[in-house]
């Protein structure tokens, strides 16, 4: 997501006087050989490495390992199966020596969006966005100061439930803010929406009870009970919008007060990697409101408005064109993510 992003964003840098990629990859990485590597592909890439850091203390008593993936395909460029390594995410967020914490860095550098995924853990994820929250309900009395979306892409089945156990602490109490903006494929979908009944955040009613006024929309697209579990997590305040991946049928956006669908773009698909698709689908579109945030008055964009759909269409287009890029790639990142944002300038 972080290099789809810096390449988006490439030819946009922060402002006239910094001409830094305004994308901070903050990761935990092993003091091994994978950790250099990945510092150097990074650089080479074009992408800031001021956020990388070794956590302090070793993890279960051994080395910290830098995460790792490796993957198997068939010749159609689809997954077959693979191995990874990932303990380290859930080593720490940001470096123990940064006095205040997460706070303080969000403080330091007041971002747009703070993007993360499911391999932080249900934690960490928790820890992150109470920050995020305690950083918007200062900045109401901060001058100049924008509140700061978030953005979750689950990664798989299995770690796409993380971001529930802080939204299950709040039962009965004050209750937390929704994740902006995420970007479930529907099976992701129905794991989060299980969960949540489970732990008792959404009503097992919900999705059966408002399917009906939408049986009617996407019947060839997607079911249209999916499509009411969704409608449930909004309703239920864990995210504001969903951007659901439905593969082929693109991708179908979901709020308080609209169902959108969104086609693929016209144009040739080619087929030559599957796995990378969904990060940069998510790196794009993140990538995009950022920019386009950047670009006119926060006050005149507000959640649920025209402006704000209008502005939640841009960026899906362009995440789903960065997605087509990569399919077509045997690269991790397809080639000519910096000319995207031509189109909505």
């Amino acid at each position: 997501m972080a290099e789809t992003a810096t390449r988006v964003l490439s030819l946009h840098p922060a402002s006239s006087s910094d001409s830094r990629s305004p994308v901070k990859l903050v990761s935990p990485h092993g003091d091994d050989d994978f950790g250099l590597l990945l510092k150097n592909g990074m650089e080479q890439a074009g992408m800031r490495t001021d956020g990388l850091f070794v956590p302090e203390g070793p993890r279960n008593g051994g080395e910290q390992r830098t995460a790792v993936c490796s993957l198997l395909l068939d010749d159609a460029g689809d997954l077959i199966s693979g191995v990874a390594d990932m303990d380290i995410g859930q080593a720490a967020l940001v470096p123990s020596s940064m006095s205040g914490g997460l706070e303080a860095m969000l403080q330091k550098e007041r971002p747009d969006m703070v993007v993360f995924d499911g391999n932080i853990g249900a934690k960490q994820t928790s820890e992150l966005l109470a920050a995020c929250e305690s950083y918007n309900t200062k900045s109401s009395t901060r001058d100049g100061s924008s509140r700061v979306l978030t953005s979750f892409e689950p990664t798989s089945v299995s770690k796409s439930t993380a971001i529930l156990s802080h939204y299950a602490k709040s039962k009965g109490a004050k209750r937390n803010e929704p994740i902006s903006f995420a970007t479930p494929n529907a099976v992701e979908l129905q794991e989060i929406h299980s969960k949540a009944v489970e732990i008792g955040i959404v009503a097992p009613t919900a999705g059966q009870a408002s399917a009906t006024p939408i049986l009617n929309l996407l019947p060839s697209v997607l079911d249209p009970l999916t499509v009411a579990k969704a409608c449930s997590l909004v309703q239920a305040g864990i995210f504001s919008t969903i951007l659901l991946k439905v593969g082929r049928h693109g991708v179908v956006t979901i709020d308080a007060s609209r169902v959108q669908h969104h086609p693929i773009p016209a144009g040739e698909v080619r087929f030559v990697n599957t796995t990378g698709c969904g990060d940069s689908f998510a790196g794009a579109f993140a990538a995009t409101i950022s920019h386009l945030l950047s670009k006119r008055e926060v006050q005149a964009v507000k959640p649920g408005k025209p402006a704000w759909h209008v502005m939640i269409d841009k960026a899906v287009n362009v995440g789903q064109l960065a997605a087509r890029k990569t399919l077509a790639s045997t690269q991790a990142v397809g080639e000519g993510m910096h000319l995207l944002l031509d189109d909505i300038i």
